[in-house]
């Protein structure tokens, strides 16, 4: 018998279980989150039939879960169920996508209603510009870890006050796109799509989330050189509804590709696996028939015994089949197994797929795009598209809007720095160009509060 006949049974089987169990836990998780409306002290706001789309997808991961999980994959059509998986995923990706779209349009409005706020000016006591910048200064570096301080460097450059001009603004873009020169093109492409989206670059149908629309199209109507103390709390709350129903709906469907990619990996392992499993199965269907019945009527209800005997009999299993996976994924680097072997080739590749739909990035792409070495006449012609772009746009905005987009792009670029002498003259030449009190005390504040929760 071959040594690579483990990757046949042993490892299609490890992934089975482990997407087995965990889409269980998951889907049961996602009963007890979404079953009723939310009570007071609930951190989402709307129930499963309030929001856009809410209805659709439960109900079409419930029907794909029931085929899956108590029908049994031994009774199934697998073409069939794996078409439908796959299309449910991408349909939630694609909600998902456009989601993000106007969370990054409705950022662009909060950096400004974060800035017009009706007050007192002759109040507001006196702003050490030095002082504030040591403080920002601190924040940011405040961590050993270079991935914290280049995120705390983007959150100073997103909140501090923006008064440079459109010609540095760009200078700035072309040199730090220049890094992509000599290096692969789907990171170039990935990068100019989040300095698109995060500059609201990107539209939606306005069909696909109707009552975001309408709430953006508010903000975008409202005279923001003119806001007084009546007019304000009304863009605040349209900005609020906006952010919870984002919020909700984001969580709603990654919870629902979570649940959905766990039964992709379990199709496409399914053909390969001869154990029964009987008794995870059976603990499983008590989890999934709970959630399904419950959210078909949702009530509330105290957990079953049977159900939270399950759930500590299933949550035992993780850890100990993860740790003979990866025994298996060692053994396989030993013999030196990769693609180029045709014997275990179409595994490997089921195995890849497996990883990228377990991995944290739950909208993964599954299939990687052809690339190839940037020329600098590639990367020339990204950054003049996005100039194109933003100068079009800057042509209808208002100037709190055209520093809401610079701030959003110079954010999300590359960092740009070379010192902390640089990051310091950055934070003090942004504050000592802005004459505007209140608008330092708040960017600052800003940073400050959001470096020290993110620790």
């Amino acid at each position: 018998m071959s040594s690579k006949n483990y990757l046949e049974k042993d490892v299609p089987e490890c992934y089975y279980l482990i997407s087995m169990v965990m889409g269980a836990i998951d889907y049961y998780m996602f009963y007890e989150s979404w079953a009723g409306k939310p009570g007071e002290e609930d951190v989402r706001h709307h129930s499963i039939d309030e929001l856009p789309h809410g209805k659709e997808v439960t109900d079409e991961l419930s029907a794909i879960v029931k085929t899956v999980y108590i029908d049994g994959l031994e009774n199934a059509d697998l073409s069939a169920v794996s078409r439908r998986i796959f299309e449910f995923r991408e349909h939630v990706k694609a909600l998902a996508i456009d989601l993000i779209s106007y969370s990054d349009r409705f950022k662009l409005h909060e950096y400004a209603i974060n800035r017009i706020k009706p007050v007192d000016k002759t109040t507001l006591k006196t702003f050490n510009n030095d002082a504030a910048a040591r403080d920002v200064l601190s924040a940011v570096f405040s961590s050993g870890e270079n991935a914290e301080i280049n995120e705390n460097i983007k959150l100073a450059v997103s909140q501090l006050p923006l008064r440079m001009s459109k010609t540095k603004f760009f200078d700035i873009v072309d040199n730090s796109l220049k890094k992509y020169i000599g290096t692969d093109s789907q990171a170039l492409e990935r990068e100019l799509y989040m300095l698109k989206t995060s500059a609201g670059l990107k539209d939606v149908k306005s069909s696909v989330y109707p009552g975001l629309e309408e709430l953006l199209q508010q903000l975008r109507n409202a005279d923001y050189d003119s806001v007084d103390e009546t007019s304000y709390p009304v863009l605040e709350g349209r900005l609020v509804k906006a952010v919870q129903l984002i919020t909700d709906m984001s969580e709603m469907l990654q919870s629902a590709e979570t649940i959905v990619n766990r039964m992709a990996v379990m199709v496409m392992c399914f053909a390969n696996v001869e154990t029964v499993f009987a008794k995870e199965s059976a603990n499983v269907k008590v989890l999934v028939s709970e959630a399904i019945n419950g959210l078909a009527d949702p009530s509330d209800k105290e957990m079953s015994d049977d159900v939270l005997k399950s759930l500590q009999m299933l949550e035992g299993i993780f850890e100990p089949v993860m740790e003979r996976l990866q025994r298996y994924q060692t053994r396989a680097a030993k013999q030196n197994l990769s693609g180029d072997d045709t014997e275990v080739r179409s595994l490997l590749e089921t195995f890849d797929s497996c990883e990228k739909l377990m991995s944290p990035s739950v909208f993964a792409d599954l299939k990687e795009e052809a690339s190839h070495e940037l020329t600098e006449a590639e990367v020339t012609k990204g950054f003049e598209e996005i100039k194109a772009e933003l100068t079009e746009a800057f042509g209808s905005d208002k100037k709190i809007m055209q520093r809401a987009r610079m701030s959003a792009i110079l954010s999300q670029l590359p960092v740009f720095f070379n010192s902390r002498t640089d990051v310091m003259n950055y934070v003090r030449d942004s504050l000592d160009g802005c004459r505007d009190t209140y608008e330092k005390m708040v960017a600052v504040r800003l940073i400050l509060d959001t470096a020290k929760s993110n620790k």
